[in-house]
């Protein structure tokens, strides 16, 4: 990925304020409290090299990505090979001599609408740029989209019915998808889930998510980067986390971490319910406090709630961390407005960015795919993850031909330990369940999403993966 040229990079240099400082609206509004750190360089930081994106099903060998945990890098070839023949038999469920079927199986109404509906969209990029390209193996790539209605019960019928009718689950993501994890076991489909919420699917013996997130697992050099560049706010620390699914076991696990680390959250751990409508009560509690770094585990909506608390209240935590649930356009610009209480947030990310597209062959197939069939969309984080869940199915079907069966998927798919989707995001070892320890920050200024640290590639020297 390019870094911002110069003339942006000083524009945007902020200052910090003093140790303990609380921040005003006006003072939130000039970026104070995101002072801009050097940009690591060396060790385990690794910039971008860029080439020429292959031509899909017809491609070079695929480029591994290095080993898991290695920052961004995209190769010349990306592309999954060339399949040998072409399919002319049904060959396991879901495939046909001419087709075969991937379900998604994914949030697209319920309590929060189209909470993951950005899988089913890159889901359907993703089946169109395959076959423009001739299929897999001679045979048309047929989405599935299933919606699993932000419930758990939704996504157990959802993946009964990809059981029946799918060759395989690809880029999946529901709130709930604890649901559907013993269905899905024991009907064998492989699932490719695009990130992984709860325990249950994650464990499945059949399910392996790009981005393996768990509940033993977590990784720490986010606080690290926090705890370097702004020592003094994190012993007065406070965690909001909304009261749905598996959110306070995450928010709970973070603490863990965090606090092992040396932050201190005391008792400034706060929950919120679901259809709270103002969060000004927390605000307060905080401000009374003294609470100078803010995070939260919920759903960017949730975060606009806070922060527009805060707006109201005209008070700001020193550093407010956002995770990646938060890099959306919709955060910044929802309805197309500037929301102008998230300038100065921090938001940290394992993925290459839209915003530097043009240094990203991958970034550039998945947005002109998603133009073409949903003009409109935006690309967001878990629209990201949906795309390679596709890439790796893409690449892993046509190394295992057309004689493909579940059984043989499963096998292959056990043998990925380094996938980034030719540069798309992370290398997280796919086969161990097991995700990178690399992340960038960015800052969000002017109702948009700045690159802060490091000035190119991932971060990977700020610390491992920790059992929590």
């Amino acid at each position: 990925m390019k870094s911002r040229t110069t003339a942006i990079a000083v524009m945007l240099i902020l200052l910090s304020p003093a140790c303990g400082a609380r921040l005003t609206r006006t003072q939130r509004a000039a970026g104070i409290g995101l002072g801009r750190g050097a940009a690591s360089t060396g060790g385990a930081t690794t910039g971008v090299t860029t080439g020429t994106a292959g031509p899909g099903a017809t491609g070079g060998t695929a480029g591994t990505g290095g080993t898991a945990g290695s920052g961004i890098t995209t190769g010349a070839a990306a592309g999954p090979g060339t399949c040998v023949g072409t399919g002319n038999t049904a060959s396991d469920t879901g495939v046909t001599p001419k087709e075969i079927t991937i379900a998604t199986a994914s949030d697209a109404s319920g309590v929060q609408a189209a909470l993951f509906k950005s899988t089913h969209y890159a889901i359907k990029a993703f089946s169109a740029m395959v076959n423009n390209q001739g299929g897999i193996c001679g045979r048309a790539v047929k989405p599935l989209l299933l919606d699993t209605k932000a419930d758990s019960t939704a996504n157990n019928a959802a993946v009964r019915q990809a059981c029946d009718e799918a060759f395989a689950l690809v880029g999946s993501m529901s709130a709930f998808d604890n649901g559907g994890a013993s269905s899905g076991q024991a009907c064998g489909i492989p699932d490719l889930t695009a990130i992984t919420v709860n325990g249950e699917r994650v464990k499945a013996n059949n399910v392996y998510p790009i981005y393996p997130v768990r509940p033993d697992k977590l990784p720490i050099g986010e606080a690290n980067y926090i705890k370097e560049k702004y020592p003094a706010v994190i012993k007065h620390a406070a965690m909001v986390y909304l009261n749905a699914g598996v959110t306070k076991s995450n928010a709970l696990q973070r603490v863990k971490a965090y606090e092992a680390d040396g932050f201190d959250f005391g008792n400034r751990i706060y929950e919120v319910q679901i259809l709270e409508a103002n969060y000004g009560t927390y605000v307060q509690k905080m401000r009374d406090a003294g609470v100078q770094y803010v995070t939260m585990v919920a759903n960017y909506q949730s975060i606009q709630k806070l922060l527009s608390a805060m707006d109201t209240a005209d008070w700001y935590p020193t550093v407010r961390d956002w995770d990646s649930v938060a890099y959306s356009p919709n955060f910044v610009m929802p309805g197309g407005q500037p929301f102008k209480p998230a300038d100065g947030s921090l938001v940290y990310v394992n993925t290459a960015i839209a915003e530097e597209a043009s240094g990203n062959p991958e970034m550039q197939l998945y947005i002109q795919w998603l133009n073409r069939v949903a003009p409109g969309q935006k690309p967001d984080y878990f629209g990201f993850y949906a795309w390679s869940a596709g890439r790796l199915f893409q690449k892993l079907a046509t190394q295992i031909g057309p004689k493909i069966t579940r059984k043989a998927f499963l096998a292959a798919v056990k043998q990925v330990h380094s996938w980034d989707d030719y540069g798309l995001h992370a290398a997280h070892d796919i086969g161990n369940k097991i995700m990178s320890p690399c992340f960038m920050y960015l800052k969000i200024a002017n109702s948009r999403f700045v690159r802060r640290d490091p000035s190119n590639g991932l971060m990977c020297n700020k610390g491992a993966i920790v059992n929590t």
